[in-house]
């Protein structure tokens, strides 16, 4: 069987159908949006969830200039079985406002204004329309002149769709609240835009399609653009970006070779898996472009990934820092605590929420469900329970809030340290080093910080530091039959260390700390660690040393391996 080729950093449809890579295939969803009662459609997903080749989907499958590569372009797809009537009958009008410099209101106004002439010129050179753009004007002028002289006659109508929609206003956000306010405001030109746009939709424009990540400019937008519906959670639409396990174990077949395919299937699922839209959902998804990142690897170099996180998106995650400081700082480092100490927070999710107006615990954590940061666990009344999708975001937050208690104690993280500390783990069979870090990251702090201090914090700080290093795959409260391990250092190619480990890490106050309570709780971590050893997923792993490690005030007073 010939492999097809796996599209990683490729977003448009025609290159893909053409040049032998795999398509997932989402065109059943053309149908859904089609058939939806309202035409203008707001659809939000994180980044990196295939959100551009959608639209170039959508593209290809309306434009009437593409009438007749309708079947070589959809040939064996669900809609291509079954095209609707509207198949390849708009004249489409694209925007797309990535990549926008936002360095000052200037800059951002002549990048926005520039990025509409282009967009518009494109269309009157596409279709022959032969008139031309006014030579100066606003971003709303351009477009307002541009819906003016467009011919009564034109053979059908016209479909704007805009990719990343809020890609410029999410920068801004992170770096300068105060010029996000001005551009997105009431006399603001952004929202001027938009205004225009609704004017197009009285005469040519019949139906719309944004994509973006989050819904943080749409109050200011929609208050003057408020005909449009967000579709972002709607059960329907769940699938309709990422990829389902089903889908995933498709690609696997059909792009790398056998002998590799069912033993990564779980790694992917742990690191890349859990992400739900709708609480009405039925089934998770894994992150597109995180899954085709671990396939490259795997075909280009026989073996996954050094690092399971896609550096060219780390920088989006990485803003999670940032985003602490919008409004609330202090109220949003308490969700960083609940998030990382719990595990889940509950929230009603906001569907828009405005910088103008105050910004509430629900919006702070709504904001990170729509960056992939939480995502919906379960409904719960009135609210929905939200919890850390996966592996590789649970390192994201670990990492930060890790950095978080370390700035507060003034302590600097050491990663060249950190990563002797690991191998000494890997070839060396011993922990010392990894104790000696955990005990200065708790000492950098005075006693009164350790008031309502626990195990829990010591597992975060174990799981980043053992993170930082690629030697293993870290597990953070590893399910097995008997319990769930504390920490546990597994195998991940294409590293093979001598050692194995797991964890059982226990804290006690000072005051608690008497030789008896700390011989009671090491009789438990070992009794603990007996039980999970006799799991067959841990049995079968050679060299696994065991330890229990007993911690009290800002010493490990206790190592024990088992």
């Amino acid at each position: 069987m010939t492999l097809l080729k796996i599209p990683y950093g490729i977003s448009n449809f025609r290159i893909m159908r053409e040049e032998g890579y795999i398509y997932v295939d989402k065109t059943r969803y053309i149908r859904v949006l089609e058939d939806y009662p309202a035409p203008y459609q707001f659809f939000l997903r994180p980044r990196r969830f295939g959100k551009s080749l959608f639209v170039s989907v959508l593209n290809n499958y309306y434009d009437i200039n593409e009438k007749e590569n309708f079947h070589a372009l959809f040939e064996g797809t669900d809609i291509g079985k079954e095209p609707t009537a509207k198949r390849n009958s708009y004249y489409v009008l694209n925007f797309n406002f990535s990549a926008l410099s936002t360095e000052t209101e200037e800059v951002l106004y002549s990048g926005f204004t520039a990025r509409i002439r282009d967009s518009l010129e494109y269309f009157l050179n596409r279709y022959e329309l032969s008139f031309s753009l006014s030579p100066s004007g606003s971003p709303a002028d351009l477009l307002a002149g541009f819906f003016s002289r467009l011919p009564s006659k034109m053979n059908g109508k016209v479909f704007v769709i805009i990719d990343e929609y809020d890609h410029f206003a999410n920068e801004l956000l992170s770096f300068n609240l105060n010029l996000f306010q001005e551009t997105i405001s009431r006399q603001g030109f952004i929202r001027k835009w938009y205004e225009a746009l609704k004017i197009g939709t009285q005469t040519f424009v019949a139906r719309i399609f944004a994509t973006g990540v989050s819904p943080v400019t749409l109050d200011s937008l929609t208050s003057g653009f408020n005909i449009s519906t967000n579709l972002t959670r709607n059960p329907k639409l769940n699938g309709m970006m990422g990829f389902t396990e089903q889908e995933v174990t498709r690609l696997i077949e059909a792009t790398v070779p056998g002998e590799v395919t069912r033993e990564n299937l779980p790694i992917m699922r742990q690191y890349y898996n859990g992400y739900l839209f709708s609480e009405m959902g039925e089934t998770r998804v894994f992150n597109s472009d995180m899954i085709l990142y671990y396939l490259s690897s795997i075909r280009e170099n026989g073996q996954p990934p050094e690092q399971l996180l896609d550096m060219n998106i780390a920088s989006d995650y990485g803003k999670i820092g940032k985003l602490l400081e919008i409004k609330s700082p202090m109220s949003n480092i308490a969700v960083l605590k609940d998030i990382v100490y719990k595990g889940e927070v509950t929230a009603q999710i906001t569907a828009q929420f405005s910088m103008e107006k105050e910004f509430t615990r629900d919006d702070f954590i709504s904001l990170l469900f729509y960056l992939g940061l939480l995502t919906i666990k379960k409904p719960i009344p009135g609210e929905v329970s939200l919890t850390i999708p996966n592996y590789v975001i649970k390192g994201l937050y670990f990492d930060l809030f890790t950095r978080f208690i370390a700035q507060e104690g003034s302590f600097d993280l050491e990663p060249a340290r950190i990563r002797e500390a690991i191998r000494e783990i890997g070839y060396e069979g011993r922990c010392v080093k990894l104790i000696g870090l955990i005990e200065d990251l708790l000492h950098a702090f005075s006693n009164r910080d350790f008031i309502g201090f626990d195990e829990k914090y010591i597992k975060i700080a174990f799981f980043t530091y053992a993170n930082m290093s690629n030697l293993y795959l870290v597990k953070s409260e590893y399910e097995v039959n008997e319990g769930y391990i504390d920490i546990a250092l597994l195998k991940r190619d294409p590293w093979h260390p001598d050692y194995y480990a797991i964890f059982e890490l226990k804290y006690l106050k000072m005051a608690d700390s008497s030789p008896e309570r700390i011989e009671q709780v090491v009789q438990s971590g070992q009794d603990q660690l007996s039980r999970y050893v006799s799991s067959p997923e841990l049995s079968a792993i050679p060299n696994l040393k065991r330890w229990v490690l007993v911690f009290a005030g800002d010493r490990c007073v206790v190592v024990d391996e088992v």
